[in-house]
Order: C-alpha cells, then structure tokens, then sequence
C-alpha cells in the first residue's frame, strides 16, 4: 500500500516547528515544501516546510498538508508528535 507521512519536528526548544513529509514518488507534494538534505529511507524521499514560529502556524500547515491529501484521496499517516529533526 502507498502512502505518505506527516508530522512536526522541533527546531531548539518549543518556539519553532516545521512540517516533515515523507512521500514516495509518485506523490505530488502541496507548496511550500523542499527535499530534506538527509535522506533515510530509498522508498520515499523526506520533505520539510520552513520553520513557523509557534505551535499554532505549525498545527495549521500540517492540517492543510492532511487537508490536500485527502481532497485527492491519497492515503496518509497524520502523527500527532513532535520530532527532533533528522
């Protein structure tokens, strides 16, 4: 089954959040995303927004993120968790 994968990563601390995605590639991606320097996993390549200031910028990207995938019945995993990026 193809999918993809969102969640937040923290950047020092809990005042900047940015939106990780990992997607395969036949996934189109919304804006505002760019390929992340570290690569983990040869399936899928791992995207990442732009750092927000705050929870709440963050919490609304990932929903329009989750909100875009859904509009094209694209499968995804949605974690509710902040990572420390990679």
């Amino acid at each position: 089954m193809t999918y993809c994968e969102l969640w937040l990563e923290s950047g020092g601390g809990f005042s900047q959040f940015r939106v990780a995605l990992l997607a395969p590639d036949e996934y189109e991606l919304p804006e505002g995303f760019t390929l992340a320097d570290a690569q983990h996993d040869p399936d899928k390549k791992l995207y990442v927004s732009d750092w927000y200031e705050g929870i709440v910028a963050a919490k609304e990207a990932i929903d329009a993120a989750a909100k875009f995938y859904t509009d094209r019945d694209l499968k995804f995993l949605y974690y509710r968790e902040i990572r420390k990026p990679k």
